[in-house]
């Protein structure tokens, strides 16, 4: 297994390509209105997984709003494909191997009790955005099971193409997700899933009533909006 390496040197470094990346290819990074704050220690962070952007976008929102020291559970043939995600705070997991996924969950509870926050990607893989059920592996669970401290913390992302020229991003992060003590892993997993679908549904349901957000980035202009603000500028509209 591959442990996490964070290098707060890098770290500052990636964080100015990656903010120019995410500009370079979206109109907009936006967050819900009633988001809240992850806990800024040994909390399990619950997030769905649709797309290559969706680490991209953990790093950015990690780095530039909720500011936590955390690692994050990563594919272990992603992580050997982009090694620099290691000095992110990525460790690594082999899905298809059960003692590296005891392995992976067992340095992830040592890091919960040591106080770091542990971003989780519990569907395993990358799917669709509109796939339902999410349909959770067992980690979510097994992590709640043995740290039992550690609250689970839905964050949903939604994306696409709406009214811009390019893609948007939107961001809810949710309470913690409650729970009995008396409650057994496949319970908290069942539960997790749950609650991250109802929180998915619930972004969707407002990105797609056109609520407002609050914005987070701003993109690279697309061309209707660069066409606009010409013709604003030669007092052909007001």
């Amino acid at each position: 297994m591959i442990k996490a390496a964070n290098n707060l040197h890098f770290e500052k470094m990636f964080h100015l390509y990656n903010r120019q990346l995410i500009s370079k290819n979206f109109h907009g990074l936006y967050q819900s209105k009633n988001s809240v704050p992850p806990p800024q220690r040994g909390a399990i962070i619950l997030v769905n997984h649709s797309s290559w952007w969706d680490p991209l976008m953990l790093f950015y929102l990690n780095h530039t709003l909720w500011h936590t020291d955390a690692v994050a559970m990563m594919d272990e043939a992603g992580l050997q494909r982009f090694p620099f995600f290691n000095k992110l705070g990525a460790f690594s997991v082999n899905s298809r191997s059960p003692r590296s996924v005891k392995y992976a969950l067992d340095y992830a509870s040592s890091q919960l009790r040591e106080g770091k926050n542990v971003f989780l990607f519990p569907q395993g893989n990358e799917y669709p955005l509109e796939k339902r059920p999410l349909s959770f592996f067992g980690g979510a669970g097994y992590l709640k099971w043995r740290v039992p401290a550690a609250p689970l913390i839905p964050v949903v992302f939604y994306h696409g193409l709406f009214h811009k020229q390019r893609p948007e991003w939107f961001v809810h992060s949710a309470s913690p997700i409650k729970g009995a003590p008396s409650w057994n892993r496949k319970r908290w997993t069942d539960e997790a899933e749950k609650m991250l679908t109802i929180e998915l549904e619930m972004l969707k349901r407002t990105v797609l009533n056109d609520s407002s957000f609050i914005p987070l980035l701003y993109g690279k202009k697309g061309f209707a909006q660069r066409w606009e603000n010409t013709k604003r500028f030669l007092g052909v509209i007001e």
